[in-house]
């Protein structure tokens, strides 16, 4: 036994295996004595064995049983693996979620994947960074804020869930710097997004041009029921299940809106989609189609929703009756007139999505126009900024394409 610490000592085992060991009573003099395993010798050295049996010590002095503690500790690690808090996280709180099915598919993907076998007390601060950092590394920053932002609110419930005393990836800054986007279409712009959307057609198409024509959400339109449009009525209603802010929300749809809507194949039980079994999907490759139709850069679906309420800024639409048209939670009634204004302002915002609608030119209107802008090029002699010179481009095409030989430079390099 140690000569400063009564109790502790090492076993020896009938195989010759030396063990630290610390061995006290539960209850004083002359109650039974409980054996605490620190460890075998070899792995742990005297000096860490000590300090572990000084610790043991202390925690009995202030009435803690260190054998429960570690049974405890040992059951939470088998209990509390990543795996199983996931899709329990995933089933209690993302399931609210309007966006269930693409933060599930993150969580699952980025982190489900390197962390699903391990038990959440053994995930630390550097093993959420080199996840994240892997995300960034990919070239995708945006993706690495919003996998950062998932994680952390993951990490937040099991602490709430007392999985954790604390999370791990507190105190970790974005790895990207987000800036809010302001891209507005001009109105040629628009014009050619309009015309590639109808010239691709399908369900992409009809997603582009309604979310034009109703300024509406990308989940939204792109995941819409059939049950939920009365095309007689010229009425799309949302339930609060599908609206971010939780709030049911009725759309109106004006003439272009109700005959985009009449193009799509009558699919149960969503409108735009590919077999009607589930919402169109694949948007990365629908997107680059689109660009290489309509010629417009640097552009994304969401930009139309800025575009819309722009729009309807320029024909004179106030800014209230436009947030009742975004479904927006706050708006320009805000404070005490926000508690008591409960008005929706239905016969304004069919107006003003009348007059938008108006506002968008039929495809006839939209091929002139943008003919006209051809033309206008082309008299003006309007010349195309190359990046290089001629003879640049044919050295850098010559180094990527190098000439094959010919068959004379083969036949002498065999002989």
């Amino acid at each position: 036994m140690g000569s400063r610490l009564s109790g502790f000592g090492v076993k020896v085992t009938p195989k010759a295996r030396r063990v630290f060991v610390v061995l006290n009573r539960t209850a004083g003099a002359g109650s039974q004595l409980r054996k605490f395993t620190i460890g075998p010798y070899g792995r742990v050295t005297l000096q860490q064995a000590r300090i572990a049996a000084q610790k043991i010590f202390a925690a009995r002095l202030e009435g803690r049983d260190p054998a429960v503690e570690k049974r405890e500790a040992r059951r939470r690690t088998v209990a509390d693996g990543v795996g199983d808090l996931l899709e329990a996280f995933i089933a209690q709180h993302v399931s609210q979620n309007r966006s269930t099915r693409e933060i599930s598919r993150l969580l699952r993907r980025e982190f489900g994947s390197a962390w699903g076998n391990r038990s959440i007390h053994e995930i630390k601060k550097r093993d959420v960074i080199e996840v994240v950092s892997g995300i960034e590394h990919r070239g995708a920053p945006i993706a690495a804020n919003k996998a950062l932002k998932t994680i952390k609110t993951f990490l937040r419930w099991c602490v709430g869930r007392a999985a954790l005393d604390q999370s791990p990836a507190d105190g970790i800054p974005l790895p990207s710097k987000e800036t809010a986007r302001d891209r507005v279409l001009s109105d040629d712009e628009l014009a050619r997004v309009i015309v590639g959307a109808r010239e691709l057609g399908g369900p992409y198409g009809g997603i582009a041009e309604l979310l034009t024509l109703t300024g509406q959400r990308r989940e939204e339109v792109a995941e819409c029921p059939s049950d939920e449009l009365d095309l007689d009525g010229q009425i799309w209603t949302l339930p609060k299940s599908r609206t971010k802010n939780g709030k049911a929300h009725i759309v109106h749809l004006s003439q272009q809106s109700v005959a985009v809507l009449k193009r799509m194949e009558k699919t149960q039980p969503f409108v735009f989609s590919v077999d009607g079994s589930k919402p169109f999907q694949t948007f990365s490759e629908a997107k680059r189609n689109l660009d290489e139709i309509c010629g417009v850069k640097a552009w994304r679906l969401y930009d139309l929703r800025r575009t819309c309420v722009s729009g309807m800024a320029r024909l004179g639409i106030p800014p209230h009756v436009a947030d009742k048209i975004l479904n927006h939670q706050g708006g320009t009634i805000s404070g005490v007139a926000a508690v008591y204004q409960r008005h929706d302002f239905l016969s304004e915002r069919k107006d003003a999505l009348e007059g938008w609608d108006r506002r968008i030119a039929t495809r006839e209107q939209l091929e002139t126009e943008i003919a006209a802008w051809e033309r206008q090029r082309n008299a003006s002699r309007a010349r195309i900024k190359w990046m290089f010179t001629t003879d640049k481009a044919r050295a850098k095409m010559g180094r990527a394409y190098p000439k094959p030989a010919s068959v004379r430079e083969l036949r002498s390099k065999e002989s």
